[in-house]
């Protein structure tokens, strides 16, 4: 019964963005690549017109939702958020998005994707994550922040833009696509460097997780310094998973609790992040410390998770609901995205992306070598 529903909410709306709603003509976005938040004289109050954009991010995140089984049957490992990334980015490139849809899709890419990273503490698993000891936490916080300094730096001498420098390095330094869209919550980047961004680390995290396995049984690498090289080095929690188990369940198990170290370091990312707007806006001339609350909250669910104060059963209908909201939110921000506009940097980004994915993987593979 649940999948026919879901098939009838995706059907209703595609048929939104098929026909339209009958207000005035799409706003063309903004030269700061931002699709304007307000409608046309004359039009209510966009609070109430959420539903169209929200129904329309929903039913492309539950048609994604249904092909990410199907895609992983044909050999194809990509999330849900990818996916509905790339369904919701190719439907863009139709036609223009009706205008009612926009403060839905707004709604989408912000307060809906806070409240899902909020949940996603929900997933960090405090305590096995603390099973992987002092030395395994200082190696894993290595990778991290030198793939954080790698990763801005190498994109700021390729000519990027800082909040695109930071949206790649973030990607590819935690967790991909969850690490990008948290970093935008406190960037507020431009829509179009944060697809550039989420298209880069799941090209290069789909290539190291095709590519890992293979080297991985060439170097003859045991199960727990293979799997602290995966868990370490790959982009995508799926992509991860995928590639530790290409090689037994044993490396499988050990790529999950490493990847899920490098999950956890998002609270310090928002933190940094934070940092990063605050003297920004220092540098305007106003004093406000930027403190990132949802950052704080996914710090807060992953403690009291940890603490055993959820019961099993809302911890997994909560985990399910925070997948779903990112996959809503990576929807809404392709159905905004033009990709005229994502390939106007050109190969920047792409060589960014590599250069970055070669640094994590060696640097991963180096410290595997002395801690696993």
């Amino acid at each position: 019964m649940l999948s026919h529903l879901m098939i009838t909410v995706a059907r209703v709306a595609l048929s939104i963005a098929r026909v339209g709603w009958p207000l005035p003509s799409p706003v063309v976005p903004s030269p700061e690549g931002r699709v304007p938040m307000g409608l046309p004289a004359g039009v209510p109050s966009p609070r109430g017109h959420l539903l169209p954009g929200l129904l329309l991010a929903g039913g492309v995140a539950v048609l994604a939702t249904l092909l990410t089984p199907v895609l992983a049957a044909c050999g194809v490992v990509a999330g849900s958020m990818v996916v509905s990334l790339l369904l919701g980015l190719a439907l863009a490139q139709l036609r223009p998005m009706p205008t009612a849809t926009l403060p839905g899709l707004d709604f989408a890419c912000r307060p809906v994707l806070r409240f899902a990273i909020v949940l996603l503490g929900l997933r960090i698993g405090l305590p096995q994550v603390a099973a992987v000891g002092a030395s395994g936490w200082l190696a894993v916080t290595a990778i991290v922040a030198s793939t954080l300094l790698f990763g801005y730096w190498i994109s700021r001498r390729l000519g990027l833009s800082s909040n695109l420098a930071w949206l790649l390095a973030s990607g590819h330094a935690i967790c991909g696509a969850a690490a990008i869209a948290a970093a935008d919550s406190v960037l507020k980047a431009k829509d179009r460097e944060v697809t550039q961004a989420l298209t880069m680390v799941t090209l290069f995290g789909t290539l190291a997780m095709l590519v890992l396995p293979m080297l991985g049984s060439w170097l003859q690498l045991d199960a727990d310094l293979y799997g602290f090289w995966v868990g370490g080095s790959v982009h995508e929690v799926a992509q991860a998973v995928a590639s530790g188990y290409a090689r037994g369940e044993v490396c499988g198990e050990a790529a999950s609790i490493i990847k899920l170290v490098r999950v956890a370091h998002l609270l310090p990312l928002g933190l940094l992040l934070g940092g990063v707007v605050a003297r920004r806006v220092m540098a305007g001339g106003q004093r406000r410390i930027i403190v990132p609350w949802f950052v704080l909250g996914f710090a807060a669910v992953a403690v009291v998770d940890a603490a055993g104060l959820v019961p099993l059963w809302l911890a997994d209908a909560l985990r399910q609901l925070c997948a779903f909201a990112m996959t809503i939110a990576m929807a809404a921000l392709g159905l905004k995205s033009s990709l005229r506009e994502v390939l106007r940097t050109g190969v920047r980004p792409l060589l960014a992306a590599g250069f970055t994915t070669a640094w994590i993987v060696m640097v991963a593979l180096l410290l595997a070598t002395h801690c696993a």
